[in-house]
């Protein structure tokens, strides 16, 4: 079983993949959405200039941001920089285009970028935009052809999985884990949860402010699923309440307004919400805390569905605290290097 995490791209990356690589974690990957963050390819090529053998990877690259060439020249410049680290998870956009007020790829764009950047990445001609296009970098310039890199595809419904058996080299999972599809050389899933410390509960201070940009996430995500109607926010506690709050705000600068601070930090609208309704974040926890040794139940559970490569959960506001704690739950043993 394979150990990992992810995070969204930023200034904290290069400490970050080298305090997971550290602590004996196998991967890392950084979200792709620059309405966000910082720029992931040039995020993931200083985690690999810092680190020496921990993977690194996009979780999940937004096709349509960057053209397949551009896609396919960061892969073989990264290539070339950290032969053999690289990892591509990809995916249909859904936050990553959300934030920017457009909704998600569909799978059959999905599946045209990714023949186009395995085509450019084997060194033949592909026709992108009728035009025939290749990558042309001489030595030096980027990784020689043919560059091969793993791609993930991350999808939950039977379309979507079926495109990872077809075109991936694995399945970055995120539906229900009893409902794991099998057969795939790479699964990756997460168990969820927030770990306790020693003692701690779940009134404590610490976890309460900590849950917030999480407690936030479950109405972002819902949000972005609105074009299936209200009724995904309104389900959740309060939800016709939060969902009247977010009507204050014009409408053309909505998606701007739920997705600030998106998997970071608690933004305006969610800090209001969170203050009126102290009873949802709190149940929200309880729902949500486990201890280390529940946790290793957990992953070991996970593992028997046919899992070999689990996603650890960590707490943006205490993301070195947390990384430490599942390493010690998970029993994970940390690689020496140079």
């Amino acid at each position: 079983m394979e150990y990992g995490m992810s995070f969204a791209a930023s200034l904290d990356a290069v400490r970050q993949a080298q305090l997971a690589e550290k602590l004996g974690f196998s991967y890392i990957g950084f979200y792709d959405s620059p309405a966000l963050g910082a720029d992931v390819w040039i995020t993931i090529a200083n985690a690999l200039q810092a680190t020496h053998h921990i993977q690194v990877g996009t979780e999940v690259l937004v096709p349509h941001l960057r053209h397949p060439l551009a896609q396919a020249a960061a892969i073989a410049t990264i290539e070339q920089l950290a032969p053999g680290r690289l990892y591509v998870g990809i995916g249909t956009g859904f936050t990553g285009r959300m934030a920017m007020g457009q909704r998600p790829l569909r799978w059959s764009q999905l599946s045209q970028f990714i023949n186009e950047a395995r085509i450019l990445l084997s060194g033949d001609d592909a026709v992108i935009d009728g035009a025939v296009t290749r990558m042309l970098q001489p030595p030096g310039f980027g990784a020689p052809r043919p560059v091969r890199v793993p791609f993930l595809i991350a999808a939950n419904g039977p379309m979507g999985i079926q495109i990872a058996r077809d075109l991936g080299d694995g399945l970055i999972y995120g539906g229900p884990l009893a409902k794991a599809p099998s057969g795939f050389s790479v699964l990756q899933t997460a168990p969820g949860g927030f770990l306790l410390d020693e003692g701690e509960t779940a009134s404590s201070a610490r976890i309460l402010n900590a849950a917030k940009p999480w407690f936030g996430l479950q109405y972002h995500f819902a949000y972005d699923g609105f074009f299936n109607g209200p009724s995904l926010v309104e389900n959740l506690p309060y939800g016709a309440e939060w969902l009247k709050l977010l009507a204050t705000y014009p409408a053309e600068a909505r998606h701007l307004v739920v997705h600030d601070r998106h998997t970071v930090f608690v933004n305006e609208l969610d800090a209001a919400f969170a203050e009126r309704h102290p009873d949802a974040l709190a149940d929200y926890v309880v729902r949500e805390i486990c201890t280390p040794a529940q946790m290793k139940e957990r992953v070991d559970a996970i593992a028997a569905l046919g899992a070999t490569r689990v996603q650890c959960r960590v707490l943006f506001a205490d993301w070195e605290r947390d990384m430490k704690r599942w390493a010690t739950a998970l029993e994970i043993q940390p690689i020496s290097t140079p």
